[in-house]
């Protein structure tokens, strides 16, 4: 098969995965959407409002822009958002083939990435069609491809694109320097991350200027969330509620279900302290490692340490929404070595087992149940499972 017919291939399989999910109702559940959320601001925004000024706004600049482009095409917003996110979907998985190919992976192993990528409104839910999380992903696909084939200016240009819609990527800034010095030298990493600081701020600034204080409100916003309900920490006092019925309490707040209490809160700052702590453990690790190995081993220590860093910061954060998952997929089906098989299987494991309690049983667990938090506790532990397999290790390729 050329390049060319499987680009075709796998644009023409994404769109057909996208349409039968999206219009026929192959799990049924409650429709669980942010489809509302967007479109309001995509209103206020088209009827001149300013975001962070005038009304809250809980994202980046460029999220902002994403849905206001979703809103200005001749579709109702829903069709235009969901056409945007296949548009994402299909770029994710032509990126993460990409990568595969770059690091010489078979035909075979280029395919099932990309078929995985293709899955995910199957594997993980139709909801991703009603998140942007899927832009998200083709962002950091494309910026872990252009960082392999050392193309620095466009690894750093992407990374603050993704930046600028979520501001989850940051984390990957030491890693991506830590690559880019082995290559270039500090002097060259130090500059491409400025850059790319640069061109964050530039898409805050003019919003600064209007209105820091609502800006800060954005980034207060996260700081302050408490402990997500599917989080791992989460998890584990579910776990004691359904085995030793310890109190708990749920509440909505910050757009989300979340447990509050003494204990929940010193839980959400362990959190917070492990997701610091075992992203610098996978930057020093990469980089102790990267002095090991060279050529292909090390295109692909960097891979897995995308993976790894993208791993502790949604397993061991407070927070950890079902879409997240969308952003590890594309490198923890990339894992290779001696648990790269394993990694795949665990991901999909994921996939399916989080399909099983959100959004048909999400309530159910909202309500303390014990068959959805039996599944939460094992779809956490899975996570550690795929961390414990993605962690960066020197092997031979």
């Amino acid at each position: 098969m050329t390049r060319r017919a499987q680009v075709g291939a796998t644009t023409a399989v994404c769109v057909a995965i996208w349409v039968i999910a999206t219009h026929w109702d192959l799990y049924p559940h409650q429709r669980l959407t942010d489809i509302p959320v967007y479109d309001d601001a995509a209103r206020r925004i088209t009827g001149g409002a300013v975001p962070y000024r005038d009304f809250a706004f809980e994202y980046p600049p460029l999220a902002a822009v994403l849905i206001t482009i979703a809103r200005l095409l001749p579709l109702p917003f829903t069709m235009g958002f969901s056409l945007l996110m296949l548009i994402a979907l299909v770029v994710t998985a032509l990126g993460v083939m990409a990568i595969a190919r770059t690091l010489g992976m078979s035909r075979a192993r280029q395919l099932g990435a990309g078929g995985v990528i293709a899955a995910l409104p199957v594997l993980l839910g139709d909801f991703v069609a009603t998140r942007f999380d899927l832009a998200l992903a083709a962002l950091l696909a494309w910026m872990v491809w252009a960082a392999v084939s050392l193309r620095w200016r466009t690894a750093w240009a992407l990374l603050a694109a993704a930046v600028a819609l979520k501001l989850a990527p940051v984390i990957l800034v030491p890693l991506l320097v830590v690559w880019h010095r082995r290559h270039r030298g500090g002097r060259a990493a130090t500059a491409g991350a400025g850059m790319a600081a640069t061109a964050v701020l530039g898409t805050f600034l003019p919003f600064l200027v209007l209105s820091p204080s609502g800006v800060w409100r954005m980034f207060a916003y996260h700081l302050d969330r408490p402990l997500q309900i599917e989080s791992l920490g989460s998890a584990y006092l579910l776990g004691l509620h359904a085995l030793a019925d310890i109190p708990l309490r749920v509440v909505t707040t910050f757009g989300s279900q979340n447990l509050v209490g003494d204990g929940p809160s010193v839980i959400a700052a362990l959190s917070t302290a492990i997701v610091l702590v075992g992203i610098a453990a996978v930057c020093v690790t990469v980089a102790l490692l990267l002095r090991r190995v060279s050529g292909r081993s090390a295109d692909h220590l960097f891979v897995t340490g995308a993976a790894a860093t993208l791993l502790v910061a949604v397993t061991a954060g407070k927070v950890l929404s079902p879409q997240f998952l969308v952003w590890i997929v594309p490198f923890a089906v990339l894992v290779a070595g001696r648990y790269g098989r394993l990694a795949f299987a665990t991901t999909v494991g994921v996939l399916l087992t989080t399909q099983l309690y959100f959004p048909v049983r999400y309530w159910d667990l909202v309500a303390l149940d014990p068959g959805p938090i039996g599944l939460l506790v094992i779809r956490d532990t899975l996570l550690i499972v795929l961390l414990a397999c993605a962690w960066p290790r020197a092997t031979r390729h």
